[in-house]
């Protein structure tokens, strides 16, 4: 009988390696109450960034513990054009929490089709990177860590996803809107640890 909740596969795929509840907060970081509250279901929503490490502890895919099919080149339709994922807002796509809900998928050529799950398109709402990006346009976006000083980009601050212009500096980060009326936000030494990239924005889908 297949399992239908992601509780259940959390708790069963620890069984399955042998790990108590202090070996798997050992590999993952998250606290053995945090741990315990997964496999209860008592913690609905999973945040992405505990889920990835959850996964990796676990010897599995995030894809596996949420009960979704794994993405197989299946999602190539044809030539290069490939079914992506529309999110409806920054957060959604990057942000905060497992369970985002997926728009719709649209087609889209992808350079190397093997790697359109790197990709998904989200939704913009705001005027901060107007004219270039504004309300209501598409943006394509690659998963990446790492993006050079200058591009524009999906950054995460704790739990809330941004569309900036980041720049490096040697100890701090700065963000920049295009729109003027929008100040730059600039993090110095420790602080700019908060700022993570998490996507690069390849494409921008103008709205009619």
């Amino acid at each position: 009988m297949p399992l239908e909740t992601a509780a259940e596969r959390i708790k069963v795929r620890r069984k399955e390696l042998g790990l108590s509840y202090q070996e798997l907060a050992d590999l993952t970081g998250i606290s053995k109450s945090t741990l315990q509250r997964y496999e209860t279901g008592s913690i609905k929503s999973i945040p992405l960034a505990k889920l990835d490490v959850l996964a990796e502890g676990l010897k599995t895919t995030a894809l596996y513990i949420l009960g979704k099919p794994e993405q197989t080149n299946a999602e190539i339709i044809s030539d290069g054009i490939c079914r992506i994922p529309v999110y409806d807002s920054v957060s959604a796509g990057f942000g905060a929490y497992a369970d985002s809900h997926v728009v719709c998928y649209i087609p889209t050529f992808i350079e190397h089709p093997v790697e359109n799950s790197e990709f998904l398109w989200i939704n913009v709402r705001g005027d901060s990177m107007a004219p270039t990006i504004e309300d209501g346009d598409r943006i394509l976006v690659r998963r990446s860590d790492s993006v050079d000083s200058g591009s524009v980009a999906v950054v995460m601050i704790g739990e809330e996803a941004f569309v900036k212009k980041i720049k490096f500096g040697e100890d701090w980060v700065e963000l920049h809107s295009i729109n003027p009326y929008y100040p730059v936000r600039r993090f110095d030494k420790a602080a700019a640890a908060d700022v993570r990239v998490v996507g690069a924005v390849v494409e921008v889908s103008k709205k009619l």
